[in-house]
This record gives structure tokens, sequence and C-alpha cells, in this order.
């Protein structure tokens, strides 16, 4: 009965110590997983890899983004580490974004560029980016990093191709510039309509202002499909407009010529027989008269005006041109006030 107590006692010490053991060999097991999962997160036994988030993390279509990749040393190892990057999204997409590294191949530690590039038809969705680094003898990739193709509206922007010419006019005369439509993100004019360009305010305030027309290529609107486009503003201004000639008889101020030649005439009768001598000298005289009466009977002619419109007043003008299209899409431009694009013109007093 002892015997059989002290073989009892023995198995459980020896089931406690294999109970031990196990828990000591399971606890070395976690650690020794856990360690390798950390060092997953970072690289390999060769090289560590990391990259940042790119930035910004959602663009437009034809936007870019980028991320920075480095490449570290794991004991002292410095040789070539291969990058490349894939795009991949749980939706079907049309012209997805692509990812190129430059440089493409470092010399651990070293680092690198990794840009997105994504086009105007690049579908609008939610994408994964994730790089890879290939050394010797290892491979790693980092997790995903996500991006996201933003949903935008097709618009245009307008520029001013040619400033108005000439910069300074006298009331009553204009000038003329060239402006351009510029699509974005695929924008294209309805078929049954274009755009309307027009002048959307003009400062300073006046009583009669100028005017801004503009003329375009196909007819009453302008057309995009795809390209940019230009048209002609032209820029008017009121003043004096002719009305005709401004007639002034003279016949006055040749009246005092035959007052000599009535006198001569009246001195030729009194003296009687002259000499032929004196006779012509008087007839001199006449003919002398007679050219100098030529002249001074005509006319002078002018130009009269007049301002039904009255007079644009001497000043310095600008324009800020908007473009709206048959869908009421209003042109939209890069600023704080989103304004749109202005040109100027000097008006001096009319001459």
């Amino acid at each position: 009965m002892l015997r059989s107590e002290r073989s009892e006692s023995r198995l459980k010490l020896i089931l406690g110590h294999a109970g031990l053991a196990c828990l000591c060999l399971i606890a070395a097991f976690g650690v020794l997983g856990f360690v390798p999962a950390a060092l997953a997160q970072q690289g390999t036994s060769e090289f560590t890899l990391q990259a940042s988030s790119f930035s910004p993390d959602a663009v437009a279509p034809g936007g870019t983004s980028a991320s920075t990749i480095q490449v570290g040393s794991v004991n002292g190892f410095s040789g070539t580490v291969n990058l490349s990057c894939q795009v991949t999204s749980s939706q079907a997409t049309i012209d997805p974004p692509v990812c190129t590294i430059s440089p493409a191949s470092v010399t651990a530690p070293a680092s690198a560029t990794a840009t997105i590039t994504t086009q105007s038809t690049t579908s609008t969705v939610g994408y994964s980016v994730t790089i890879t680094g290939t050394g010797p003898t290892t491979t790693f990739t980092t997790d995903p990093l996500p991006l996201t193709v933003l949903a935008v509206t097709p618009q245009f922007t307008i520029t001013v191709t040619t400033t108005v010419a000439p910069s300074s006019v006298p009331a009553g005369s204009g000038g003329e510039g060239v402006v351009t439509v510029n699509p974005i993100n695929g924008y294209q004019t309805p078929p049954d309509g274009g755009i309307t360009l027009s002048c959307a305010s003009i400062t300073p305030l006046v009583t009669i202002p100028p005017t801004c027309s503009f003329s375009y290529q196909d007819g009453p609107f302008l057309k995009i499909t795809g390209q940019p486009k230009s048209a002609t503003l032209t820029i008017n201004t009121f003043g004096p407009v002719t009305t005709g000639a401004d007639v002034r008889p003279k016949n006055f101020y040749a009246l005092w010529l035959s007052l000599p030649m009535l006198g001569l005439v009246g001195l030729g009768a009194a003296r009687g027989r002259q000499k032929s001598t004196t006779w012509g000298v008087l007839g001199l005289l006449v003919l002398a008269a007679s050219f100098l009466m030529v002249p001074a009977c005509g006319n002078s002619t002018g130009t009269s005006t007049t301002t039904p419109n009255g007079i644009t007043p001497a000043n310095s003008y600008t324009f800020t041109i908007v473009g709206v299209d048959s869908n009421g899409v209003v042109s939209s431009n890069t600023g704080t006030n989103n304004t749109g694009p202005t040109v100027s013109l000097t008006v001096t007093a009319p001459k």
C-alpha cells in the first residue's frame, strides 16, 4: 500500500514537471511566433521597407499622388533592392491609376518615391497600392496603402490668351483681346448648345461704362469637344460722333477788296486822257484785285459732332470674364474667390 502511494506521488511529480515544460515550450513558441510577426512588418533579414501614406490620399481624375519609400539595412546589408508597386481595386475599373517608382533599384540604405498617375477617364473608386522590395535572397511587400479617385463634375476654365490692345484709347474708340476656354475632367458642351461668354462685372461703376462683347468661330455659341477653343473679346467706349460738314461763307471778308478798285476807276474817269502807261498800271491793279477776290469768295468747311449716347468717363476699367453653357455649368477658375480672369482698358478724354 505504501509503495503504491509513492508511485502515484512520483507520477504526479513527473506530470507536473511535464506540464510545466509544456507551458514553457508553448510560451517560447509564442514569443518566437511574435518576433517574426513583428519583423515581418518591417522587412526581411536583409533589409527593411517602409512607405509613407500617399499625399494626397484622394485625387480627381487626371491628378497625381506620391509616397516616400525608405529602404533600411539589416545586419550591415548593402546589397541591391529592386522596388515595384501594384494598384488594385475591389471594383471593376476603367483606366486604373498607374504606379511608378523612382529609382526602381536602390542600394540599401536608400530612399525612393512612388508616384501614382491617373487619367481623366480613371474610374472614381477606392484603390489599394502595395510596394514590393526584392533583395538578393528575400522579398517583402508592404501593407496596402489606400488611394481614392474622387468623382468630380466635368467643367471648364477661362484664361486670357491676348490682353486687350490697344491698352489705352480715347472715349469713342475700343480694343480687342483673345480668351481661351479650357475643358477639364472630360468636359464637352451639350450637342445642341454651347458656352456663352460675358463680362460679369466692370469696375469702377460709372454712368456710361464701356461695353464688351464676344465673337465665336462656331456661331452664337462656343462649342468644346475636348480641346481648348478661343474667342475674340471686343471692348467699345462711347464718345463724340461725327454728324456732317459745317459750312461757313466768307463773302463778307472779300467786300473790302472792291473799294480800291472803285477808287481807281473813279480816278481814271476824272483825269480824262492819260498816257497809256497809266492805263496799263490800272489794268494790272484790277487784275491783281480779281485774283485776290477769288479765294475770298469761297466757303470754309469743317466737321460737326454730337454725343447721342454720352461720353465714357476717362478712367482705367477692369472687366471680369465668366462663361456658362446651355446646361447651366459655369466656368470654374482656380482662385480663392473663384471670380474668373480679368482684362483692363484705360479710357482717356475724347480727341
